[in-house]
């Protein structure tokens, strides 16, 4: 079963009966100052059981703020007094009484009413429809005029449901307008439904797998091969070579924390260091995949962005010894590199991180010799990889 639909534990009732019976009684949600006394008094830590929620999605907002029962406004770890708590829809799941039915059951008809807006793509193959609906409008129209009641507690937790919505509060008026949100589709009539698929959607993906290192050499290797092949192709050199107490770092195992950072270090320095034109974005891997497109027109663009995706990752990874507090970013590049968080073998991890950068390096030579220009026989010249 979905663990957004799984029972809440004592703590997480009382949590979300607070919020709820303040939200209920006058249409807005309450500040944190007023829900942290509540659990105080009832002895319980409330940043400690808003933690405990399960939450989804994560990996897809820039704040690193996922989707889950409840939700509230953060400074970093710092929860201010003032601070707004709410309920999304998964939150009303365990709400009781008439009206979270209601909410609910309001919120769910816009969104099929947003979905089936969606078919006026169909008619408009040269241009971009208006899509936006109102949630009084789409209320009415799915013929439930009893959910007009429930505008104003729809419009607040609309706010907030950002897999099903991407909803413009009207200021004083109880309602506003959507599309639809991270969901390409939500036709959804019970809550089970709804949440069942988001929770499908906001998955973590599979981290990528610790990959096995036999070969010490293989990454050095690799980086020769990527520089000689872009200097073949393109006409310019791309690797800057650290120097030789540097590099041979690359070529060692990790048997400490410290070698293991080392390590991290010198193979970010060299990605830091690919001379890629351009000052923007700062970093030379955010101007790569631009580079070699403007370069070799063919390339392959989802291999291209595939290895720089991976590269960048160490990049995270290595920002992570600069700056100890975890960010988002860092455990992402944790997964994609398939390292537990926190790392205790360094060995693997260190043996997972050059498999990883050899196999870009790899996938981004191979991708740039494929797409070369060739000379015809009559003086003209094609891409390899569209030539035959």
């Amino acid at each position: 079963m979905s663990s957004l639909l799984d029972p809440l534990d004592e703590p997480q009732s009382l949590l979300v009966n607070t919020i709820w019976k303040s939200f209920q009684q006058g249409q807005r949600f309450p500040v944190y100052a007023y829900v942290e006394y509540v659990m105080r008094r009832a002895g319980h830590n409330a940043a400690a059981v808003l933690h405990s929620f399960p939450t989804l999605g994560r990996h897809l907002r820039a704040g690193g703020d996922g989707y889950g029962a409840v939700g509230w406004h953060h400074q970093g770890t710092h929860i201010p007094p003032e601070a707004e708590v709410w309920l999304t829809v998964a939150g009303l799941h365990h709400a009781d009484g008439d009206i979270a039915v209601g909410i609910t059951r309001a919120l769910l008809a816009y969104m099929r009413a947003l979905t089936k807006a969606q078919e006026e793509i169909l008619r408009h193959p040269f241009d971009v429809p208006n899509l936006n609906m109102g949630l009084a409008e789409a209320i009415h129209g799915s013929g439930d005029d009893g959910g007009s009641i429930y505008l104003p507690w729809a419009a607040a937790v609309a706010e907030h449901e950002w897999p099903g919505l991407r909803f413009s509060r009207s200021p004083g008026a109880g309602t506003g307008n959507a599309t639809l949100g991270y969901l390409s589709a939500a036709d959804f009539h019970t809550t089970d439904d709804y949440l069942t698929a988001v929770s499908a959607a906001l998955a973590q993906p599979e981290p990528l797998a610790t990959l096995p290192y036999g070969d010490p050499r293989a990454l050095l290797r690799a980086a020769n091969f990527l520089d000689v092949t872009h200097e073949l192709v393109v006409g310019t050199s791309m690797v800057d070579r650290p120097p030789m107490d540097r590099s041979s770092r690359l070529a060692l195992p990790a048997a400490t924390e410290a070698d293991f950072h080392t390590g991290v270090t010198v193979l970010a320095e060299l990605l830091g260091k690919l001379k890629v034109p351009g000052k923007n974005p700062p970093h030379a891997l955010g101007r790569l995949e631009q580079h070699l497109v403007a370069q070799l027109p063919a390339i392959d663009q989802n291999v291209v962005r595939e290895a720089v995706h991976t590269l960048d990752q160490i990049r995270h990874l290595r920002n992570s010894t600069i700056h100890t507090k975890p960010a988002p970013a860092l455990l992402q590049a944790h997964e994609h590199l398939g390292l537990d968080f926190p790392i205790t073998d360094f060995t693997t991890a260190w043996d997972s991180v050059r498999a990883h950068a050899e196999q870009a390096f790899a996938a981004l030579q191979e991708a740039i010799q494929a797409a070369r220009p060739t000379q015809a026989e009559d003086g003209s010249t094609a891409n390899a990889a569209t030539t035959v």
